[in-house]
């Protein structure tokens, strides 16, 4: 295991160093930023682990120490280099906290959107994003860069250690980070960006998703929940022992108007035999959620009572 770390100084700027800052104001401040570099490893699934510890140094200004233990995975990004904490920069680099040729970051993008990130296009490579802004002009980035624009943690985090602090300390005239390496240039978040950041905390985003869809045939269900009358959109059916599978769509379009019609009223007690589509989405922060589909009702098993026999 190798460890190496990674020195921040994240500053307010226009802090009186007699005044100080209260503690229990601060403290959420620098926790998002921690939280805004670990979330951001993570969605990039760096095979790293990333410990964040914080040292004031002097009023308004903290070294921020990240601490990262990794070992080499050579095919997430064909351009990572694991040798001297570059991950954690390359990291830096694409939340726009480290300038490096080829990486447009964070901050830029929302700056040149405006803040409104809902607007781009995909490549037919798959490999980069368009972005446009409310002008009409085009922005080429990764695709690294993009899932961070779009996940709603680093939306989150970046907004409270970037913009927070202007309101909860109104003496503060810029917030800044630096990076205690050879060239690395300083990243300054001024009043004017106030607006766009704002707007990119409250922009509705398209989170990338991992989707996985298989197809499961000749299954047993029976009915639990919905008016199943063909005019329900999402049912729920149990598979199994009490096995419940929501939100079911019903896709067969012949079962279907049986259902309108009112030649099938299902009963809970009833048996169908179908083929399933199963979908599931994973987000970048390993949440899954799965939805069902019936493609096709193969066989229809209505419950019958059991008779009682006359002697």
């Amino acid at each position: 295991m190798k460890i190496s770390k990674t020195q921040i100084i994240y500053k307010l700027n226009g802090i009186n160093a007699d005044d100080g800052v209260d503690v229990f104001e601060i403290a959420p401040v620098l926790m998002h930023f921690g939280e805004l570099i670990r979330s951001a490893n993570n969605i990039l699934g760096f095979e790293q682990k990333i410990d964040v510890k914080v040292k004031p140094f002097r009023e308004g200004s903290w070294i921020t120490d990240f601490v990262i233990q990794h070992s080499q995975v050579p095919h997430l990004l064909n351009y990572l280099k694991d040798d001297d904490g570059q991950s954690l920069m390359l990291l830096l680099s694409f939340l726009g906290l480290n300038a490096k040729e080829g990486v447009t970051g964070l901050i830029k993008i929302i700056q040149f959107t405006r803040g409104i990130v809902s607007n781009f296009e995909r490549k037919d490579n798959g490999e980069t994003i368009t972005y446009i802004s409310p002008t009409g002009e085009k922005l080429e980035v990764s695709m690294a860069e993009h899932k961070l624009v779009q996940s709603p943690l680093v939306q989150n985090n970046y907004y409270n250690c970037t913009v927070a602090p202007f309101s909860k300390f109104p003496a503060t005239t810029e917030v800044s980070f630096k990076i205690t390496a050879k060239d690395s240039t300083e990243q300054i978040i001024k009043k004017e960006d106030i607006e766009f950041i704002e707007k990119y905390a409250h922009t509705e985003l398209s989170e990338e998703t991992e989707d996985n869809i298989s197809i499961l045939k000749n299954i047993y269900l029976k009915p639990k929940r919905g008016s199943y009358s063909g005019e329900e959109k999402a049912y729920s059916f149990i598979m199994g022992d009490n096995n419940v599978l929501w939100p079911v769509t019903i896709d067969d379009e012949v079962f279907l108007k049986k259902l309108h019609s009112g030649e099938i009223r299902l009963y809970a007690e009833d048996v169908l035999k179908v083929d399933l589509e199963i979908k599931q989405k994973k987000d970048s922060n390993n949440k899954i959620a799965s939805s069902y589909s019936i493609k096709l009702v193969t066989e229809y098993m209505p419950f019958e009572k059991p008779k009682q026999m006359e002697f």
